[in-house]
Order: C-alpha cells, then structure tokens, then sequence
C-alpha cells in the first residue's frame, strides 16, 4: 500500500524531537463542575492527565516531556481535538455546557486551536452510505480539498500543516472505509460488490504506517479498512472478525500496525462474544501482540470470560419480580433449557426482535424449554409499558443489581442472547438472536427438548 512522503516526515518528525520545555495550560471554565477534572489524553502516548477546576472555575498545569502533538480534552460532556506542545502556552475558556462548540484560545497555541476548532471542516457521513460509488469517491474528495483549502487559509507552520493534511484524510474519509459493509443497507441494494475502483481509491488513502498510530484518526479510520480489505473479492461483505485477522496475519508487514490491528479485532471480539469461538484468534492474539500493558488487559479480560466457557455453571442465582409483583427465580426453572432475553424498553434493536422472540414461544410450546426475558430498564414505568404495548410475557425486572447482573455475564451492549441447559449450565452465553434463522435450528438439536 501507498506510503506517502508526507508521512514519512511526519514519522521523522515524531521520533527525532526532544521537549525540553514545558507547556503551562490555563482553563478558565464558565459554570464549572467541580466534580468533573479535564481530561487530557494525549495522541502518540495514550497518557492520560487531569486538571481539576475550582469553584471559580479556574485550573492550571504545566506538562513536560512530550513532543508537540494532537490532544483529546474532555469535560462533562464535552471533547474537542487539541494540538500541544512544550513551547507553547495555553489558555482556554469554554462554558462547561458547550465546550465543544465555544471555546477561545489565548496563548502561543491559540491559532492552531482555533483552527481546529473550525465548523468549516467536514466530513464523509453516515448518510453518504446510500450514495453510487463515484459518487461518494467525487464527495470524498471535494471535502478533503476544501478541508486542506480551510487548513492553508489559516497559514499555520510547515511542519503544523503537514501533519495537519494527514490526519484530515482520515477525519474526512473515516465513513468510506464503511461504506462496502453499509452501503447494502443505506443504498437498497443487497447485491452491492465493491468495484475495483472503489478498492483502489480506499488503497490509496489508507497507507500502512507505524508512525501514524500517533493519529487517533488513523486508528479508527484504519480496522474499517482493513475489514473492507479483507473481504475483496467476496460476493458477500462480511465484517468477520477471524477473516480480518486472518488478513491482517498473512498481508500486513509492518509489526506495529499488525500488532495494533489484531489486539483491537481480537479484544473486542472476546469483550463481545466470549472465548467458546476465539481459540484461532487467541493464538494469533499471542503472535503479534508484544506490548505488556495490552496482554495484561487482554488476560484480565480472559479470566471474565473464562467462567462464561460453555459448560461452566452458571454464576447468576438471581431471583427477579414480574410484571405482577411475583418473584421468578432461575433456580426455579431448573429442569428445563433456558433461552435468556436481555433487552430493554428504549433499545430499538431489542424491540425489534420481540416478534421473533414470541414466534420461538409458539413454537417451542409444550417442550422443554423457557423463554425468559430480563429487562436492563432503569424506568420501571417505562419497562411497564413496553410490556402492555407489545402484549409481552415472561419477562422479568432487574431491581438495584442490574450492574451486577450485567458483569456475571460481561454485557456490554444489547440485546443479548443467553442458552442455559437444564443444569443451569452455560450451552453458550452469546446466542443468536430470535430472529436468526440459526436459532430455531440450534434450539431443536437440543437433547431432549
């Protein structure tokens, strides 16, 4: 892949500078929380500093030690794209409700904040998803020259712009590397197959390049790429995780990016899915990835879900009211399988399998097995109507444990399915969902249902 010559005096840059000064950054903060610290993370290191802020809303620190760099602050609800660096003093002021969209600079840094902060630099979007492909390739391009256009109107340093025209191609191109797996969808067209012209243009902006995993926007924009890359030549996209590392393993050169590659495709499949279907990807998991902080993260992780391994006992006892005040309690439907429904009133995913979860009722009537679901509602009176609305039963209401429920069975996002034998062992502790045809198949194999 392309390896531009900008990039490389990017990298140069990035590794040869010696801060020996130090940045002192002033916050002035417009009804402050003093509560909530900013927080700075910075782009090449991933540390993370803290400065708290007073009643007054005043907060200071002085940082060294760092090469001038991209910065994401944060605060209350609030993050903004920074640019720091240790010769250069900060002061900023924001209200603490928009500061994301009001903040002004004084300082030696003022003008490039400033500029990064510009509502003129925009981007591909979710909505581009449902255009042809050239024209998205002409939109994408058109956006990136008025976003560089905007960057050199601000005539900024040489050394600032340069990396400035690097990361603004990932920020503005970010959706095109969705666009082979999104576009079926958002363009009603489920016969889509990326064109060559499509893979050329997304090679040409997507070089394989260690040092741009400073960029935070290279490292979203990049495992989206890759996955595309991977299914080249497939009639059907898919966002296979064990094909991404698979393509990542046999095609990427560069160690540092394989390694960044395949620690996100591996700890994020595991964070979602468990270790029943992650061996292959463990292995490869232990043959790139060097760094100690990512292995230790990675086998605490393991350990979560180790006691999730199908066959293990389940650790969930719980015991949770129905709709009518009356405790169901999981120990009470032992004898009998146990398909567990994790869901909630205001998630539309959830609600959209409710009809296929009924039609599984239906079906299974009579055998045995128990279809229960559990509700993540906050709002009892939400989950409440949610249950008149759509004529719903079996469903439970996660009470003050619900956060405890939730780590038992590492739920992250929902909906989510769950398959008990009538042991109350774990059968598998991420099944598919009521509306995958796979599910009523796996559901009849089931000895003695």
């Amino acid at each position: 892949m392309r390896t531009l010559k900008s990039i490389m005096v990017l990298g140069l840059a990035l590794s040869t500078f010696t801060a020996t000064e130090a940045a002192k950054l002033t916050f002035k903060v417009t009804n402050p929380n003093e509560k909530v610290k900013v927080r700075l993370t910075f782009s090449q290191s991933g540390e993370q500093k803290e400065v708290a802020i007073d009643a007054a809303g005043n907060g200071n620190i002085e940082i060294t030690g760092f090469t001038p760099q991209y910065v994401t602050m944060q605060y209350t609800r609030g993050r903004r794209t920074l640019y720091l660096d240790p010769n250069q003093d900060l002061t900023l002021s924001f209200d603490s409700d928009n500061m994301w969209r009001n903040t002004t600079f004084e300082g030696a840094g003022a003008a490039i904040n400033t500029y990064l902060g510009s509502k003129e630099l925009q981007s591909l979007g979710m909505p581009d998803m449902k255009m042809q492909e050239a024209a998205l390739i002409h939109k994408g391009d058109s956006l990136y020259a008025a976003n560089c256009q905007v960057l050199e109107a601000a005539k900024l340093p040489a050394d600032f712009t340069t990396q400035e025209k690097i990361r603004l191609q990932f920020y503005t191109y970010y959706y095109f590397s969705k666009y082979a797996l999104y576009h079926p969808h958002f363009g009603k067209d489920d016969n889509y197959i990326p064109s060559k012209a499509y893979y050329e243009k997304l090679e040409a902006i997507t070089p394989i390049n260690a040092s741009l995993l400073a960029l935070k926007e290279y490292k979203a924009f990049l495992p989206d790429a890759i996955s595309a890359f991977s299914n080249k030549g497939k009639t059907v996209a898919s966002s296979s995780t064990e094909q991404s590392v698979n393509y990542v393993d046999a095609t990427i050169q560069d160690e540092k990016v394989a390694e960044f590659l395949i620690d996100q495709f591996v700890y994020n499949f595991v964070d979602n899915n468990g270790l029943d279907e992650a061996d292959g990807l463990i292995v490869l998991f232990r043959k790139h990835v060097k760094d100690a902080k990512s292995i230790e993260k990675f086998n605490a992780l393991c350990t979560k879900w180790e006691k999730l391994r199908s066959g293990n006992p389940s650790a969930a006892s719980f015991s949770y009211p129905d709709i009518n005040g009356k405790t169901v309690s999981l120990a009470d439907l032992k004898g009998k399988y146990i398909y567990i429904d994790v869901w909630g009133s205001t998630c539309p995913p959830c609600r959209k399998e409710l009809p296929f979860l009924k039609v599984l009722e239906k079906d299974f009537a009579g055998k045995n097995i128990h279809f229960l679901s559990v509700s993540t509602d906050r709002s009892k009176q939400a989950w409440i109507k949610a249950i008149q609305e759509d004529e719903l039963d079996g469903h439970l209401f996660v009470p003050q444990d619900l956060k405890k429920f939730m780590e038992i069975f590492q739920i992250r996002v929902i909906p989510r399915f769950i398959l008990l034998d009538q042991e109350l062992n774990i059968i598998t502790a991420n099944m598919t969902a009521p509306s995958d045809l796979e599910t009523k198949k796996r559901l009849n194999q089931l000895e003695g249902i």
